[in-house]
């Protein structure tokens, strides 16, 4: 998983994708707020690469699948980042 979040703010897109999706492979359904992460990750790069609106959107989308209580500063910070940029 750190590969895939290292390569993204990087700006390595292929290996970015590469590695979010063999992590979203392996993350074990326990861990829902990593595979949030790395979803809010892949709407980072989206908006990075010049699709704003479609990369918030789909950050956007990723903490539906979380309850309220596990929104965490950190998955804030980056949907702000994701907004911004």
């Amino acid at each position: 998983m750190f590969v895939s979040l290292l390569a993204a703010r990087l700006g390595d897109e292929t290996t970015a994708v590469a590695a979010q999706d063999a992590a979203t492979a392996e993350l074990p359904a326990t861990l829902p707020w990593f595979a949030t992460h790395l979803r809010m990750h892949r709407g980072l790069m989206l908006a990075r690469a010049g699709d704003s609106a479609a990369g918030t959107t789909h950050a956007r989308a990723a903490p539906e699948a979380l309850p309220p209580d596990k929104h965490s500063l950190t998955l804030r910070l980056l949907m702000t980042e994701v907004e911004q940029s």
